[in-house]
């Protein structure tokens, strides 16, 4: 599993360059002897900053789509080149006119929070353009939605109309019974009452938020396949909890996979696995594997010019309802050494769009509620710093600033940041279903917590502040540290549980 299929790199872009300004800029300019000009130029774009930073951490474990934070990345970074490009031009003139360079020295705070503007503004744009793109792709499903229906009246209902013309012609100008114009008058108009009904369900809206019980459609579409073709497929479920996002119209996408599997091939196979946050479906056979422009309108959702009644309208009907469905689709044929052809469909538990079937993709809800449980863990944590040692220490050192009141926005800070890491981290199956509840929940906090003591305080920080000149012994470990981390680590497990719960199963829609 690579780092790229589990988090959003360029994510973590915004969030590196967001700290990076902050620390290494905006910390700098921080001025504390006078309270007013400290409060509006100071902490403000402090806490600004770090903000923008703690975003890109949400964002990279969050329900984006990639292109979506591929977007806001790169407009982050543009606005941030900019704002330096603006300054370093007119280093340069200062330089080819006076032969020194004051930009940056003579106003060190207007550089930090020109730059803290390029970025925030950047991203902003980002979001923006995001947003843009997402409607662009819901303008070209809505095309293809209307292209399918379009087709599928044509050629079905037109087709079926001209079979049940001309048969009745015959009964008409014959005499004695015709079976075989009965019979295929029966079928084309059996096709035609499909047909409507399938129209019905492509065209339809998603409705809300609803979540269907994958293997039990499996089960029921098998079983009337089995009827209807004498076929009985392999089925593996690899899963404990089989619920997606998704309504009724899943039976659909089922139906016309095994059909495929079953027109195209023998011995259908049907598998299910539990990842990260989605459910993967492949279905399987050992036919001939599917023509490069059936592979590509399934894999990435480019329908066909014209039509081609040969290889009829369900590969057209899936792509349509996966992506609606907030899933993916992928194609296999030979990719084995086997001769099987597999098509798979990563279906989201939660809904967000263009999923990777490993990325964490935490949902809104969930987001919110890790940032909430890490500040929470973080309040308890100072507090009892606070009473046992009556300073909150060195947080504000590793800014280079000696103040109560950067010491605990900082740590707050850093609270929340490592509650996304935890929610993050616990977002694979075995682990969410380990910690189902506040107690167990709590219990992996502590680990956490013990982990960040050794690694974060006890090795990173004393090296940090090394750096700073501030000498520290390595590993830097105490009781208090001890005590302060365990104590951050269960009630930050314990509140993530507790507010994740407050929306079980059903979290915020996110598909920009």
């Amino acid at each position: 599993m690579s780092f790229r299929n589990r988090l959003e790199p360029e994510a973590l872009l915004v969030a590196i360059s967001g700290f990076g300004i902050t620390r290494l800029f905006v910390a700098e300019t921080l001025r504390i002897d006078a309270a007013l000009p400290f409060l509006i130029a100071g902490l403000l774009p402090l806490v600004v900053g770090l903000g923008l930073c703690l975003y890109g951490v949400a964002l990279a474990v969050g329900p984006f789509a990639p292109a979506y934070v591929r977007t806001v990345a790169r407009w982050h970074l543009l606005g941030v080149a900019t704002m330096a490009a603006i300054f370093g031009i007119t280093a340069v003139d200062q330089l080819l006119r006076t032969g020194v360079v004051t930009v940056g020295q003579d106003a060190p705070l207007l550089f930090a929070n020109v730059l803290l503007g390029g970025a925030v503004g950047g991203t902003l744009t980002g979001i923006q353009s995001g947003r843009s793109l997402r409607q662009q792709r819901e303008i070209r499903r809505s095309a293809n939605r209307a292209l399918l229906v379009n087709r599928l009246l044509q050629h079905e209902v037109i087709n079926s109309i001209t079979i049940i013309g001309g048969h009745a012609d015959v009964l008409q100008n014959t005499d004695g019974d015709r079976p075989e114009s009965t019979a295929a008058i029966r079928r084309a108009v059996d096709r035609i009452r499909e047909t409507v009904d399938e129209v019905g369900i492509v065209a339809r809206d998603a409705e809300g938020s609803d979540r269907s019980d994958l293997e039990q459609i499996i089960r029921t579409e098998v079983a009337a396949l089995r009827e209807e073709h004498d076929v009985d497929p392999d089925i593996v479920i690899d899963a404990e909890d089989t619920t997606t996002v998704g309504d009724d119209r899943l039976s659909l996408v089922v139906r016309e996979l095994l059909t495929n599997a079953v027109t195209h091939g023998a011995s259908p196979t049907v598998t299910v696995r539990e990842r990260a946050n989605a459910l993967e479906l492949t279905v399987g056979n050992d036919g001939p594997g599917l023509p490069p422009g059936q592979r590509t309108l399934l894999e990435s959702g480019e329908f066909p010019e014209f039509d081609d009644p040969s290889a009829g309208f369900g590969l057209q009907i899936i792509r349509l309802l996966v992506t609606q469905f907030g899933g993916d689709i992928r194609v296999a044929s030979g990719d084995d050494g086997t001769d099987r052809t597999r098509i798979t469909v990563a279906l989201p538990r939660t809904e967000r769009e263009q999923l990777r079937p490993e990325t964490i993709g935490l949902g809104i809800s969930t987001v919110i509620g890790a940032i909430v449980a890490g500040v929470l863990g973080g309040i308890a944590m100072g507090a009892y710093f606070q009473s046992a040692t009556g300073v909150l220490p060195v947080i504000g050192s590793l800014y280079g600033i000696e103040s109560p009141l950067v010491g605990w926005i900082t740590h707050l800070f850093h609270s929340a940041i490592f509650g996304l890491f935890f929610a993050a981290g616990t977002a694979t199956p075995a682990i969410r279903r380990f910690a189902s509840g506040p107690l167990r929940s709590a219990a992996l906090g502590v680990l956490w917590g013990v982990v960040l003591w050794f690694v974060a305080a006890g090795v990173l920080m004393p090296l940090w502040l090394g750096v700073l000149g501030i000498p520290a012994p390595v590993p830097n470990l105490s009781v208090n540290g001890f005590v302060a981390h365990v104590l951050w680590g269960a009630v930050m497990g314990f509140s993530y549980r507790v507010v994740s719960a407050a929306s079980p199963g059903r979290l915020v829609p996110q598909k920009t």
